[in-house]
């Protein structure tokens, strides 16, 4: 019995927060994510991430020294796994709090942002699964949208006041005795910003990213994963002048996962190895904790 008024707290928690937050979207995958789920259950997630950028790029070039924006964000999803026609599928909401701070960035002002995320929502579905041979392939369509805290006079803000649409294709499959395998690949759409620094319009080419990795597994509770990502795309144009500024963008992440009778613990590291026209990303740390009710 208390068991069952701990999970039922768990999840009035979850959805209190869910319903007053809003939604940061994010469109890594976790090591093993791409593994179909069995059955039918509720997760719940929730994530703490600290990204700090240092030196600005220009065409694979540094134009700025050290930019000094530490970004801060507490992540909640609520997921749900289900069957459709005897095949896998869940979907998921998530929501963000958001801090952010920057300082030594030519034009604009000093200063500490904190406010909502944008509304994410994503449903999944596993067309291929052969459990035999560990072998995963899964579909995913994200929607976000423009909840999160937006100024039109501000350069940098959490919001990003646009509806973006994503779709994302994964693969994963056991390589050998205790070392998975995945792939994945998504393609993000953005509508146009039309208050973008006052009433300038902002358009956003369509933006893809690949990813890949290998986890090994050391037993039933502990593993250990790397991750390559590839992102290219996304260039800028304001008021019909394109800005030159194509994404393209090498990173890796390192995680550590722990499974338990209470949840799962993830620990992960990463950071941009090239960014060739942004502020580059120096450290990304993530802690994950999830559970089941």
């Amino acid at each position: 019995m208390l068991i069952n008024y701990l999970n039922k707290f768990k999840l009035l928690y979850v959805i209190t927060l869910v319903m007053i937050h809003k939604i940061a979207f994010a469109i890594d995958l976790q090591p093993g994510e791409i593994k179909a789920p069995i059955g039918t259950f509720n997760t719940a997630q929730m994530s703490y991430l600290y990204v700090e950028k240092g030196d600005k790029y220009t065409h694979g070039k540094k134009t700025s020294d050290a930019s000094h924006i530490n970004y801060n964000a507490f992540l909640l999803r609520l997921s749900h796994a289900f069957d459709i026609m005897k095949i896998p599928a869940a979907a998921y909401v998530q929501s963000s709090i958001n801090h952010l701070e920057n300082t030594n960035i030519p034009g604009v002002a000093n200063g500490n942002e904190n406010g909502i995320g944008d509304t994410a929502f994503v449903f999944a579905l596993w067309p291929h699964v052969d459990r035999a041979k560990e072998e995963h392939f899964g579909i995913a369509a994200y929607l976000t949208l423009p909840t999160g805290d937006y100024d039109k006079n501000r350069a940098i803000n959490i919001g990003n006041n646009i509806y973006q649409t994503a779709l994302q294709a994964g693969y994963q499959k056991k390589l050998m005795e205790n070392i998975n395998w995945m792939n994945a690949l998504d393609v993000v759409l953005s509508t146009d910003n039309n208050e973008y620094l006052g009433n300038k319009k902002l358009e956003k080419d369509p933006l893809y990213t690949f990813q890949t990795g290998l986890q090994y597994l050391f037993n039933p509770t502990y593993s250990v994963s790397i991750g390559y990502f590839y992102t290219v795309g996304g260039e800028s144009t304001i008021n019909g002048i394109d800005q030159g500024n194509i994404n393209k963008i090498h990173r890796y992440q390192l995680s550590g996962q722990g499974n338990y009778n209470f949840g799962r613990l993830t620990l992960q590291y990463g950071s941009e190895l090239v960014n060739e026209n942004s502020y580059i990303e120096e450290h990304r740390l993530i802690t994950i904790y999830t559970f089941k009710f």
